[in-house]
């Protein structure tokens, strides 16, 4: 694998690592000026959201206690997944948080994210040693697996429970975004993974986007994340300051939702939220520790 060239601006090092020994080192890089660019002098409203109802709040998934976390959405199935980091656990349910089956995952450890990539595809993200694996899931698997023993490991944080909480993919981009919770808050963006799970050629282009001194302002974590093929833009989830927000394609930042008592029709807060994915048709998605499922709605669409 080659080298990537450092840039003029000293972030924090990111080094990337394709199993099999080989290793790609990212030092201090230039920011692409495209999505998060010149997000700290951009004025970001922090007071009016979009208008969405909650339709159903705080509903528990059956069969489940604790440490829910993670969620994508199964266009394929038209159903959610999320992952339990203690047991390590993948979770289907249907749109109206109704479980439909429990599966064990016979790798990793501290399970933080997942997110759909296409067909049965899915990819898997552990804060314990900030690994992605690639698995599929189908309805036959019993525990879920790795496609190959080839894993992606991003050193974010060293910091004990502050590494990698969000991982979205992007259909149209062929890339994939991930997420460090804090110190530094940081999206990086990954291409050229689903050639590596699909032909084993390991081609691999990083992009940092660090929106790192805006969402500073706004947020006091990232836990979760979740790319919107549908406006092209994404959405930032952080439990500590219960909020989402959305940066549009051009690096505009606006706020989508406060999980607080009162707003969007919500009788307590959102504590602990920890998975956002969003439906085809508008909806917004989010579970929350310990084991609770949020379903938004626009406002006025019936659904």
């Amino acid at each position: 694998m080659g080298r990537v060239k450092g840039g003029r601006f000293g972030f924090t090092a990111l080094a990337l690592a394709v199993a099999l020994g080989s290793a790609l080192t990212l030092g201090a890089l230039k920011i692409p000026r495209h999505l998060w660019s010149d997000l700290v002098s951009q004025a970001v409203n922090t007071e009016t959201e979009q208008n969405y109802i909650a339709k159903v709040q705080a509903r528990p998934l059956r069969g489940i206690s604790e440490n829910l976390s993670g969620l994508t959405y199964n266009h394929g199935t038209n159903t959610l997944f999320a992952v339990l980091n203690s047991p390590e656990r993948i979770v289907e349910f249907d749109r109206k948080g109704r479980v439909l089956r429990i599966l064990p995952v016979g790798f990793g450890s501290d399970l933080e994210g997942i997110s759909h990539i296409k067909d049965n595809l899915f990819a898997i993200a552990s804060e314990a040693g900030n690994m992605v694996w690639a698995t599929r899931i189908d309805p036959t698997t019993g525990t879920v697996v790795p496609t190959s023993q080839q894993t992606l490991s991003i050193s974010f944080n060293r910091k004990s429970n502050q590494g990698m909480e969000g991982v979205s993919w992007d259909n149209r981009g062929n890339r994939l975004f991930l997420a460090n919770e804090k110190n530094p808050l940081q999206i990086i963006e990954v291409h050229g993974l689903l050639e590596l799970i699909e032909t084993n050629t390991a081609n691999l282009r990083i992009s940092i986007w660090n929106p790192y001194f805006a969402l500073k302002q706004l947020a006091g974590d990232i836990s979760s994340i979740s790319f919107n093929e549908q406006s092209n833009s994404m959405a930032v989830l952080s439990h500590e300051s219960r909020r989402v927000y959305q940066f549009d394609d051009q690096g505009k930042a606006s706020l989508m939702l406060r999980l607080e008592k009162g707003r969007h029709g919500l009788r307590q807060s959102v504590d602990q939220a920890e998975g956002l994915a969003f439906g085809p048709d508008g909806s917004i998605y989010i579970v929350a520790e310990p084991n609770l499922f949020y379903r938004f709605t626009p406002a006025g669409s019936g659904n």
